[in-house]
């Protein structure tokens, strides 16, 4: 190799090596690289994956679509035809015209006509954990030996920062599985214990003939929102002891895990989700968006007789928004009890940063929303 293309090399991987240091969570690795492989390689479009231990595409990050082509695809690939090859290679793979390559599944519609292709699996462990993916439109010209150089050069040093961001947030996830089901222990075994002595205390007290009658009813209303606590801790410990995948959260998948496990059959179920709308969502962001979807969905089915519910996630040019929608029997707003479950909405999306907003016509459904102000950078 020539002088000046090692020079050149060097360059490339230090300018690298100071991108990664700047990022340590996984959205902000996944982005980077993802600019930083449309960067070295001279490519239109770039983006990385990360793959499940079978091989799964669980992540998809992406560069060069711009936001308004990303919301008209809707959503994000599901890691099948070319993109999912990688994931049984341990070597670069490049096409003059990716659409005649077998595993090639074609586009959906408004997609870029993308045609010389040149993918990279990022390789830890033994075993295939992303890839980069870089391709150009029809009619410029194909990748060559110099630029997979590159792209390869760039898949080694994404390796060890994407396994350990892997690392991070699975040991992150595991942690908070554990605290879960520790809280939901907790809740059971001494706060629903105590409340329920109480309310049998109160309920006593009620029924005793030497108490003013407006005594007895203020105590008898005591035992009702008791009881109504104690059924709201209940639902609160189910949703933490629900299975939950143990990887990072991605709500491209968790979102339909979280529609499948509460929304019981003959109930039409409707999930959109826009690939754009998950590029700059942090693993927190989604664990509190899911909880938020996971408590409206649970009220929907259990307090609404919804023979309709939808979930939409999807971003403007200011938000991201995450929308749950109900026909059911809807509430008085007015007059409704605030419960627990709205509670804890409220807090998961103060977190977030977030407006949350609960509208609810008696007869029409509920519509919950949660909008997310976008982190432009500066």
């Amino acid at each position: 190799m020539p002088n000046v293309a090692i020079v050149e090399r060097l360059d490339e991987m230090s300018a690298t090596n100071e991108i990664l240091a700047a990022n340590d969570d996984l959205s902000g690795v996944l982005q980077a690289l993802a600019v930083r492989a449309q960067q070295v390689a001279g490519a239109e479009f770039a983006a990385i994956s990360t793959f499940d231990e079978e091989g799964h595409l669980t992540r998809f990050v992406y560069a060069g679509i711009d936001e308004g082509q990303a919301r008209r695809l809707g959503n994000p690939p599901q890691g099948l035809g070319l993109l999912g090859e990688l994931a049984r290679h341990d070597r670069p793979i490049r096409l003059e015209d990716l659409t005649k390559h077998p595993a090639s599944s074609g586009w959906p519609e408004g997609h870029p006509d993308m045609c010389a292709f040149l993918g990279v699996p990022i390789r830890a462990g033994g075993r295939t954990i992303g890839s980069l993916y870089m391709t150009r439109t029809r009619g410029a010209q194909p990748f060559n030996e110099t630029e997979e150089l590159s792209a390869a050069i760039l898949s080694l040093q994404a390796a060890g920062s994407v396994a350990a961001a892997l690392a991070r947030e699975r040991r992150g996830r595991l942690f908070l599985l554990e605290e879960r089901a520790r809280i939901a222990r907790d809740l059971h075994d001494g706060t629903i214990q105590s409340l329920y002595a109480l309310g049998l205390e109160c309920d006593a007290l009620a029924n005793r003939c030497d108490f003013p009658g407006e005594a007895r009813e203020v105590l008898a209303d005591g035992v009702e929102r008791i009881n109504d606590l104690i059924a709201d801790i209940r639902t609160y410990i189910t949703m933490l002891e629900a299975e939950t995948p143990e990887g990072q959260p991605e709500l491209s998948r968790d979102l339909a895990f979280v529609v499948r496990q509460i929304v019981p059959a003959g109930i039409d179920t409707v999930t959109n989700i826009t690939a754009a709308a998950l590029q700059e969502l942090s693993a927190r962001d989604s664990e509190d968006l899911l909880y938020i979807a996971r408590e409206a969905l649970s009220n929907a089915v259990r307090h609404g007789a919804p023979t309709k519910v939808a979930v939409d996630l999807r971003q403007t040019a200011e938000i991201t928004s995450l929308v749950i929608q109900d026909n059911g029997l809807g509430f008085d707003q007015a007059n409704g009890r605030k419960g627990l479950g709205t509670v804890t909405m409220n807090t998961r999306a103060e977190r977030l940063d977030a407006d949350l907003s609960i509208l609810s016509i008696p007869g029409m459904g509920t519509t919950v929303r949660v909008a997310i102000r976008r982190r432009h950078d500066d």
